[in-house]
């Protein structure tokens, strides 16, 4: 973005009268010109006196604040019609009952503008993520394109999205069964683009303290309506097909997880199937068989998914599905750093673009004598990407003319355990931030001398 983006709040609100006008003061107040930050308002049928409350707001705030008013059909509608609306280049929900600290969108838009491979960017991770997933605010946040870890939990708070409108077309409309309108939107973006995380201050006060506690059982339905639209539509190309195993043990646990919450009730209903499911269902079996007994895997794997997510109660699609991604070859991840040198530095994309210093001062000490490596992890970017945004640092900075440092790209996909174990493999690391035990030393700008005289005597040994 060259010029300053505009943006768009989206607030959808239902009943929430004592709320509302938190929310949009806090909409008003982020550090944006205001001529370039509009407020779009969609009241979803409230019956407490909230259209009051939007209207004296949108009479005191006339060239900022839009509103718009429909009949109750639920949040996601509530977005979907907002994000109609919004005219911003970047589109930010916010429901009503929260709030954003003051620098939030200054935040988000300064990473976008730094970062144009980035589609959407959050500041905050949901708290109540269960323990066996082990995701929540203490966990290392998805960022990249990880549409199957985002597949397997909603983690990301809605009113911490801020998405470019570019991606409108991708999460607009939401469909009616999709009831987590954030999570669509996530999944969506990551679909298409990478996603980031920018933490920022969290609200002074939880104005939504006093809302009433989520109902345990909808929230379970909601999630498995979720997961199951997306493995209804499973396709060998789908972003999250080589994680489709763990995706499905995810939709089965939140099944029996729904049926252990409702003990006296053994009518609950987990999915809706129609009949016409039911039949689509057996045919797409047959075609899954048949694609496997032909030899090809990836096509009747998907079929059989889309199988045993449009029918769940069909044992036989169940037992393919299980049976196909017990057959089904696993890829051995390659080395990623096969054609490093004798000394293996570690750096990380995202830290070199936001500080260039560091590499920087690695190619004033290395040249292509040394027998020394830097390895840029960049595989949480789109191979395009980072050879679009990781080319133009390394020409920008001269690192590409002969007998400049060795240098190596490490591109995904690769397997998230192989990435979380590099910077235990390699001999040191190029980084501002501090790594837990066990991992290599790690060195700065400021020490990168030492670095240099580490790899010397290395490569002597």
């Amino acid at each position: 973005m060259t010029a300053p983006p505009t943006v768009s709040a989206l607030v959808t609100v239902h009943d929430a009268a004592d709320r509302i006008a938190a929310t949009l003061d806090s909409a008003l107040a982020q550090e944006h010109p205001a001529e370039l930050l509009e407020v779009v308002v969609v009241d979803s049928g409230s019956s407490d006196g909230t259209a009051d409350v939007v209207a004296d707001y949108a009479q005191r705030f006339p060239e900022r604040i839009r509103s718009f008013s429909q009949p109750h059909a639920g949040p996601a509608a509530a977005l979907s019609r907002a994000l109609a609306e919004a005219r911003g280049d970047v589109l930010a929900p916010l429901a009503a009952g929260e709030v954003w600290p003051s620098g939030r969108i200054a935040a988000q838009l300064a990473m976008l503008a730094r970062h144009p491979e980035v589609g959407l960017v959050y500041s905050e991770l949901a708290s109540g993520a269960p323990t066996d997933l082990r995701w929540g605010l203490d966990s290392d946040p998805p960022q990249g394109r990880p549409v199957a870890r985002l597949l397997r939990q909603d983690c990301i708070v809605a009113s911490s999205i801020a998405v470019r409108s570019a991606l409108r077309e991708q999460i607009a409309p939401i469909p009616p069964e999709i009831q987590r309108a954030g999570w669509w939107i996530a999944v969506r973006a990551a679909s298409e683009a990478e996603i980031a995380f920018v933490p920022t201050a969290r609200p002074a006060a939880e104005i939504d303290a006093e809302a009433p506690p989520a109902d345990r059982v909808a929230e379970l339905q909601a999630t498995l309506a979720f997961q199951r639209w997306f493995l209804r539509r499973t396709t060998p190309d789908a972003p999250y097909f080589d994680e489709l195993g763990a995706i499905w043990s995810t939709f089965a646990a939140g099944a029996r997880r729904l049926l252990a919450a409702t003990p006296e009730d053994p009518f609950v209903e987990l999915v809706l199937v129609t009949d016409a499911e039911r039949a689509d269902a057996l045919l797409t079996l047959a075609e899954a068989r048949e694609a496997l007994a032909q030899g090809e895997t990836r096509p009747g794997v998907a079929l059989a998914a889309r199988a045993a997510a449009l029918d769940p109660w069909c044992e036989p699609a169940r037992a393919l599905l299980a049976e196909a991604l017990a057959a089904r070859p696993r890829r051995l991840p390659a080395d990623p750093l096969t054609g490093a040198r004798r000394f293996v530095t570690l750096a990380f994309a995202d830290e070199l673009l936001a500080h260039p210093e560091l590499l920087d001062a690695y190619g004033r000490a290395f040249d292509d004598a040394a027998d020394a490596t830097l390895a840029i992890d960049a595989s949480t970017l789109t191979p395009a990407a980072a050879e679009r945004v990781l080319g133009g640092l390394v020409q920008q900075l001269g690192l590409d003319d002969d007998g400049t440092a060795h240098l190596l790209a490490v591109l995904g996909p690769i397997d998230a355990a192989v990435r979380e174990r590099l910077p235990q493999r390699v001999d040191a690391l190029l980084t501002h931030a501090p790594r837990a035990a066990p991992a290599a030393q790690a060195f700065d700008a400021s020490t990168i001398a030492a670095l240099h005289t580490l790899a010397t005597h290395a490569s002597a040994a």
